[in-house]
């Protein structure tokens, strides 16, 4: 670990520029069309000998540490904060260096200023200016965006036109080596007052320090008997970081962080955007975040064609510094439940799926699997005689005419049901669900709708069900390892009283995103984003890795299908929609009315769903009691899955 402070000393070099406005204005300038000024700057930048910043590409020494250095062709950005945010401009002025070299280099640029100069005017420096066509340092308001749902604030930045003297850092997708960071997530600031105001020339003289906002961290994975000779994995398709924080806004006046605790990030992904394999420098994977200089909780989750593997720690980060470290990870194998407030909770919902003669019913191959997830929308599922339009791949991306998703469901692919229906929940416009009053289910089976216990409805044997726990029914049978059912009231409940509960998405096998809501007894770093979130979808985060190391429970947002019918609503997450998930307990209030779980973009808490409303069901594991090595689970067992998971573990 080693400290990195970058030192620049700036400097007026006489140059060749633009004439003052009027030989008597004692502030110089050119004045552009908009009104504004422009100065010419020429920076010099000397060597730090401590940080061996001659030049500023990213190097490793012999001891594999990080050598920050200059080179020809980088770029700072400059901004004159007395400005006082009344620019018009859309980006900052930029200033490049000729060249590199152990004596130092040099920057030359101009800088458009909205006001003439005065003494004392700071200005701001920021490497690396690519960063703005890169994508991970953005434009934003000074002032925050408020909105209230339900009594939940949530505020933040919104995107900006014009420059400020607020940028946003993102740091979420990376690559894995040095090259990468320093081209776009080594943010370095700095910032001088204007000594002197230039007199008949427009030069202007500067001197800045410039201080490394980020840490970088060096990571090598092991594993005991590993692939290689050393142990060491060292063929990996993409790694995942949760904790660390990868995105905030920084204030360029006194470079400090003033993002709001909803808009900050804390999820990183390492991956090729071609999805090759990634590139290790001398046997690194290197990541760049922002430090919370304190103790940070994070876990890793490494992915190899021979498995996925996973690492929750915790270790002190520090802005400035560099770190390497040799991780032993453990490889994730697939289990049967996940544990959040004492319950143990199906990793997927309940589902029925059929591809070709081969038919499925039982627990989701993934937490965030939910019907039709990575398809694009077929003849099958139109509604009102009219095609469904998508805006991305999988049913959370249909909608017809207004965006509250609506789309014909099909048998086949179901993960949607009438409360308390056995016999006839693939008859979709069925109206059958199971009566009754002030009534828990408790994996009990009947054979009448009526309420139980009036006109001799009361338990039967699972051979003359009709009605009752349609997950008990399917997974407590002969050939199956786990049994499982519907979840009480108090059991849904108590997830509100959750350690953690944030708005959240996870990628599938096939790449999308599919949105929901994740809940654990594990501490996030941080303050994150809350339901209900209004129609924003850049609040919810990415526990892909958190959820695939079963270290939390995931319902993904399944909407629900109207009375008595296959037509399918508030299933569509996008910008602007109202989305919804609703998830059955086993509990009835009334003859057609009974409770469950309900979040989305207007609303969070516990409902009183219809029963007719075909909803999703998260269910319990009740057993048998696991001793030894488990049994693969019954999804790792069904061929049309073997992409999510086998009996080799869990992939996505």
């Amino acid at each position: 670990m080693k400290k990195r402070k970058l030192q620049f000393l700036c400097g007026a070099i006489a140059m060749i520029g633009f004439t003052a406005c009027s030989d008597t204005d004692n502030m110089s300038g050119d004045v552009a069309q908009d009104g504004s000024y422009v100065y010419n700057v020429e920076v010099s930048a000397g060597t730090d000998s401590t940080t061996h910043a001659a030049t500023r590409t990213l190097k490793l020494d012999e001891q594999n540490n990080v050598l920050s250095r200059w080179a020809a062709g980088d770029k700072i950005f400059i901004y004159n904060t007395a400005d006082n945010n009344q620019s018009t401009e859309q980006t900052y002025s930029t200033l490049t260096s000729k060249s590199g070299g152990s004596k130092g280099t040099s920057f030359q640029g101009t800088v458009k200023s909205k006001n003439k100069l005065k003494v004392n005017n700071k200005f701001a420096f920021f490497y690396p200016a690519a960063g703005l066509e890169e994508g991970s340092v953005g434009l934003v308001s000074t002032s925050e965006t408020t909105e209230t749902n339900k009594g939940v604030t949530i505020s933040y930045h919104d995107v900006s036109n014009t420059i400020t003297e607020y940028v946003s850092l993102n740091m979420n997708k990376q690559n894995g080596t040095l090259e990468n960071i320093d081209k776009k997530f080594d943010f370095n600031w700095g910032s001088d007052l204007l000594k002197e105001v230039p007199q008949n020339v427009n030069n202007i003289k500067l001197k800045a320090n410039f201080e490394r906002k980020v840490a970088i961290w060096g990571m090598k994975f092991k594993i005991v008997n590993g692939p290689s000779g050393t142990g060491f994995i060292e063929d990996i398709d993409s790694v995942k970081i949760n904790g660390l924080r990868s995105y905030d806004v920084l204030n360029l006046k006194d470079g400090t962080f003033v993002g709001t605790n909803d808009e900050k990030e804390y999820a990183i992904t390492i991956a090729n955007k071609d999805r090759s394999k990634l590139n290790l420098t001398k046997g690194y994977i290197w990541t760049a975040f922002l430090a919370e200089n304190a103790l940070t909780n994070f876990t890793i989750t490494v992915y190899t064609q021979g498995g996925v593997y996973t690492k929750t720690a915790s270790k002190v980060f520090n802005t400035g510094y560099d770190y390497r470290s040799n991780i032993t990870v453990e490889k994730i194998t697939p289990q049967p439940y996940v544990t959040v407030n004492n319950v143990t909770w199906a990793t997927g919902n309940f589902i029925h799926y059929k591809q070709g003669t081969k038919e499925y019913w039982g627990i989701a191959p993934a937490q965030w699997w939910i019907s039709n997830y990575g398809d694009n929308p077929s003849t099958a599922n139109r509604v009102d005689n009219k095609d469904i339009v998508k805006d991305g791949v999988g049913s959370q991306h249909w909608y017809i005419g207004n965006h509250n998703g609506r789309y014909t469901q099909t048998s086949d692919d179901l993960d949607l049901f009438r409360w308390g229906d056995i016999a006839e929940a693939l008859k979709l416009n069925s109206n059958a669900y199971l009566n009754g009053t002030a009534f828990s289910m408790n994996g009990r089976f009947y054979k009448r709708d009526a309420t139980p216990g009036f006109f001799g409805n009361n338990p039967v044997d699972k051979s003359e069900a009709k009605f009752g726990d349609i997950v008990k029914y399917y997974t407590e049978k002969t050939g199956r390892s786990y049994y499982y059912k519907y979840p009480t009231l108090a059991q849904l409940e108590g997830l509100q009283n959750s350690v953690t509960k944030i708005p959240a998405f996870c990628y599938t096998d096939k790449g999308n995103k599919i949105y929901g809501i994740y809940y654990s007894d594990y501490v996030l770093t941080g303050q994150h984003a809350k339901f209900p979130t209004g129609r924003k979808l850049w609040k919810y985060e990415d526990v892909s890795g958190l959820v695939l190391a079963n270290r939390g429970l995931f319902l993904p947002i399944t909407g629900q299908r109207n009375d008595n019918v296959s037509t399918t609503v508030f299933r569509h997450v996008a910008e602007g929609s109202n989305f919804m998930g609703f998830y059955y307990a086993d509990y009835a209030t009334a003859v057609s009315t009974c409770k469950g779980l309900f979040f989305g973009s207007l609303n969070y808490g516990i409902t009183l769903p219809q029963k007719q409303q075909a909803c999703a069901i998260r269910p319990v594991y009740v057993g048998p009691a696991i001793t030894g090595t488990p049994p693969v689970t019954d999804a790792a067992n069904f061929a049309p899955f073997s992409r999510i998971i086998d009996a080799n573990g869990r992939k996505y």
